[in-house]
């Protein structure tokens, strides 16, 4: 899984996942992988497009359903 974002100061930037569920895991550590109020640009996940629009906190509580 690989996420193309954009944080509160204007960089865009990548982050790569083993999957969704590695996602969901370190988005629950203590300090997540990627700041809840990055604005997600694109997700790949499985090497095909993830229709998404949102930040990263909507992400997380829509794959972790």
């Amino acid at each position: 899984m690989k996420i193309t974002f954009k944080t509160l100061d204007g960089r865009t930037l990548n982050k790569e996942f083993i999957d969704a569920n590695d996602f969901v895991c370190q988005q629950n550590l203590e300090i997540p992988a990627i700041d809840d109020s990055a604005k997600v640009v694109e997700v790949i996940i499985d090497e095909k497009p993830y229709e998404f629009v949102g930040n990263i906190a909507d992400l997380y509580f829509k794959l972790s359903k």
